[in-house]
């Protein structure tokens, strides 16, 4: 098929409660590949939960596509598979109507997965239990630990990308290194949680910061101390100390999720190695990854 319109109304909450609408273009450009025998292209499309739904998915490609899902954090995908090599560059386009509403601390009754405890590979919760005892000594309360792990972290690190080893959300790098940007603050952030028996999930998407082109990802955490759902974002704590307090327990809706999780497995499952975090198009070529999709993208606020 050449084209696809979903419509995803929300069940759960009423779109007139969120605070912010947004046009989400996700601009994705291929190049040629006239020798391959499979090119295979998966798209992130922005999940939904209960701060972030979807009115709208518009899909306009050359080719024909399907929308999946991935049952380990529930990311979509649009999947493209063209067998026979790519003659020419092409592009594809996925527009979304997004609604995104603040979160704040919020009571929670259904169990947290499990996967939301467990180590990811940069991400190694054992090697930080002795460091999560010392730092939540004398606290009783799921939420006191996760306060002090959050201090602990915005007062450990600084937000600053320069050298090699940041931007890539590595747990013991971050912490000896004591600087980098938002994966590296949340990566600690989630190794220490976790060692601490909280579970937390980290989540990645862009920053809204006007109508145009966005520059650059954001991350962030839900973290689940006993009984509710707090938003984490330490980074932007340390960069901004006034709102260090907003922070911890608060998402403002300036951004848009695109992908939860670390060491993806996509839908259908790729051939390569799970993905360390994604939030642009990944392919395949022959079974392979190559760096041969570029993606950008375009919002903008509709109410």
């Amino acid at each position: 098929m050449k084209k696809l319109l979903t419509i995803a109304v929300a069940v759960l909450i009423s779109t007139s409660a969120f605070g912010a609408t947004y046009q989400l273009t996700e601009t994705v450009n291929v190049k040629p590949q006239p020798d391959a025998k499979l090119v295979e292209i998966w798209i992130p499309v922005p999940y939904e939960n209960r701060w972030q739904k979807i009115e709208k998915i518009e899909v306009d490609s050359p080719y024909s596509f399907t929308l999946q899902k991935e049952g380990e954090y529930g990311n979509r995908f649009i999947y493209i598979s063209k067998e026979g090599g790519v003659k020419e560059p092409f592009r594809v386009k996925v527009k979304v109507i997004v609604d995104r509403k603040e979160v704040s601390p919020t009571k929670r009754n259904c169990p947290v997965p499990l996967r939301y405890y467990l180590s990811d590979r940069l991400v190694p919760v054992e090697k930080f239990k002795k460091l999560a005892e010392t730092i939540t000594a004398g606290k009783k309360t799921d939420l006191e630990k996760m306060r002090a792990v959050y201090d602990y972290v915005v007062s450990h690190m600084k937000y600053l990308k320069v050298g090699k080893g940041w931007g890539r959300g590595d747990a013991i790098w971050a912490c000896s290194a004591k600087h980098g940007n938002c994966t590296d603050f949340h990566s600690l952030f989630i190794a220490l949680c976790r060692a601490a028996e909280i579970p937390a999930l980290f989540e990645i998407g862009i920053p809204v910061n006007g109508d145009g082109v966005v520059k650059g990802y954001h991350c962030w955490v839900l973290a689940f101390p006993k009984g509710y759902t707090y938003g984490i974002d330490a980074s932007e704590a340390a960069k901004h100390p006034e709102k260090r307090k907003y922070y911890f327990g608060h998402l403002c809706d300036h951004r848009i999720g695109i992908t939860r999780g670390r060491d993806l497995l996509l839908s259908p499952a790729q051939h390569g190695n799970r993905i360390n975090f994604l939030y642009k198009a990944y392919e395949e070529v022959d079974l392979q990854p190559v760096n041969g999709v570029t993606t950008t993208y375009t919002v903008k606020r509709l109410k």
